[in-house]
C-alpha cells in the first residue's frame, strides 16, 4: 500500500479521510500544530508536530506517494488569511516539486472564477498554486452534508434557532451540496486516477437547490415550523455582526461563508462523471437526513426572554413596519448580547 501525507488531517474531512485510508491499509503521515488534541492513534499513523509554514516539508515528503491538502483559514480571524493560505500552498508546492512528488489532491470550493468573495477567491488561488506542481487534482465542492461538518452544523443551528426562514435575494442563489460519504469516496478514488497537470473536478449531489431551500429541508425533516420572512433590502455586510448572536460558535467561519452566498456553487461540467463514472452521489434529501440522524449537537437559543416569540408574531403580518421593527430589534440584540455570549462560550471551554 501507499504512504500518504495529509495536511489538515485533524479537521472534520481530514479525520474521516485518515480513518478511511487506514482502513484500506495505507500508511498515513499527518502534520498537526496540536497533535495532543487529536486522539486518533493507529500503528500505521504517524503524526508530526509542526506548522506548514515552518516544518521541514521536503524531509516529510521524501518517502510519500501522494499528498492531500485540506488546509484552510476559515476559522482564522486574521485579515491576512488569504495571504497566509497562499503562502502555505506555495511552500507545499515548492517542497513537492523538490522531491518530485507524484500527486497532490486538494479540496477547494465550487464557485465562478470571477468577482468572488475573499473565501472563494482564496480557495481558487490555492488550487492554482498547487496546480503548478507535476500533478494536482483539485476537487471543488459546495456545502458538505455530514454530522460535524461546519457548513452543515451552521444550517442545523440556524434552522433550530431562528423562528422564521429569512427570504432574501442571496438565499435564492443555487448550490449543489454533497454528502460527506460521497466526498470521501471521491478523495480516496483520486489516488487511482491518472491525470497530468492541474485537473479541476467539480463534485456535488444530483440536485441543484437554492441556499434557502436547505433551511426549509432541515425544518421539514426536523418537524419545525418556520414561516418565511422577507428580509428588507440591505447590504449583507451590515448583517455580519448579527452572526455573533445567532451563530456564536461559528462566528468567524460564518461571516466568511455568509458573504459567499451571493455566488452560485454548482457543478458546471462533466469531469467528475468522466474520471469517476462508478460514483453515483447520494440524493440531497437522503444526504441531509443521514447528516441529521448522525448529528448529536444541540443548538438552544443563546438569548433570553420572549424576544423571538415577539419577532415570530410580527413576521406573520409581513408588513413593512413589522420588518423595520424586527431589524431594529435584531440590531439592539446584537449590540447588547455579543460580548455576553462570547464570554459565556469561553467559560464553557
Amino acid at each position: 500500500m501507499s504512504t500518504i501525507a495529509i495536511f489538515g488531517a485533524t479537521g472534520f474531512v481530514g479525520t474521516g479521510l485518515t480513518l478511511k485510508l487506514l482502513d484500506q491499509g495505507h500508511n498515513v503521515v499527518a502534520l498537526s500544530r496540536h497533535p495532543k488534541k487529536w486522539p486518533l492513534q493507529h500503528q500505521n499513523l504517524k503524526v508530526i508536530k509542526g506548522d506548514i509554514l515552518t516544518a521541514q516539508l521536503e524531509e516529510m515528503l521524501s518517502e510519500v506517494d501522494a499528498v492531500y491538502y485540506l488546509v484552510h483559514g476559515l476559522e482564522e480571524d486574521s485579515a491576512d488569511f488569504e495571504y497566509l493560505e497562499a503562502k502555505s500552498a506555495l511552500r507545499l508546492a515548492q517542497a513537492a516539486s523538490s522531491v518530485k512528488l507524484n500527486k497532490i489532491i486538494y479540496l477547494g470550493g465550487l464557485g465562478p472564477d470571477e468577482d468572488l468573495s475573499s473565501h472563494l477567491r482564496s480557495r481558487h488561488l490555492v488550487g492554482g498554486i498547487l496546480g503548478l506542481t507535476h500533478t494536482c487534482i483539485e476537487f471543488r465542492a459546495s456545502i458538505v452534508l455530514g454530522a460535524q461538518s461546519t457548513s452543515f452544523e451552521m444550517l442545523k443551528a440556524l434552522a433550530h434557532r431562528m423562528p422564521v426562514r429569512p427570504v432574501a435575494s442571496w438565499l435564492d442563489n443555487p448550490c449543489q451540496p454533497i454528502a460527506f460519504t460521497d466526498l470521501l469516496t471521491y478523495l480516496v478514488e483520486a489516488l487511482k486516477v491518472e491525470v497530468k497537470g492541474h485537473t479541476v473536478v467539480e463534485i456535488g449531489s444530483q440536485e441543484v437547490v437554492a441556499y434557502g431551500d436547505l433551511l426549509d429541508l432541515v425544518a421539514r425533516l426536523e418537524n419545525l415550523i418556520r414561516p418565511h420572512f422577507q428580509v428588507p433590502p440591505v447590504d449583507q455586510r451590515l448583517l455580519l455582526p448579527m452572526l455573533d448572536v445567532v451563530l456564536p460558535e461559528f462566528s468567524e467561519v460564518a461571516k466568511k461563508l455568509f458573504l459567499s452566498l451571493v455566488h452560485p456553487t454548482v457543478v458546471t461540467d462533466s469531469k467528475a462523471q468522466e474520471l469517476f463514472p462508478e460514483i453515483q452521489p447520494m440524493g440531497l434529501e437522503a444526504a441531509m437526513k443521514s447528516a441529521l440522524e448522525n448529528s448529536t449537537s444541540v443548538y438552544p437559543a443563546p438569548w433570553e426572554g420572549d424576544f423571538w416569540k415577539e419577532v415570530a408574531d410580527l413576521t406573520l403580518a409581513q408588513t413593512k413596519l413589522g420588518q423595520e421593527i424586527v431589524v431594529e430589534k435584531l440590531n439592539l440584540l446584537t449590540q447588547g448580547y455579543s460580548e455576553k455570549i462570547l464570554n459565556r462560550l469561553k467559560r464553557r471551554k
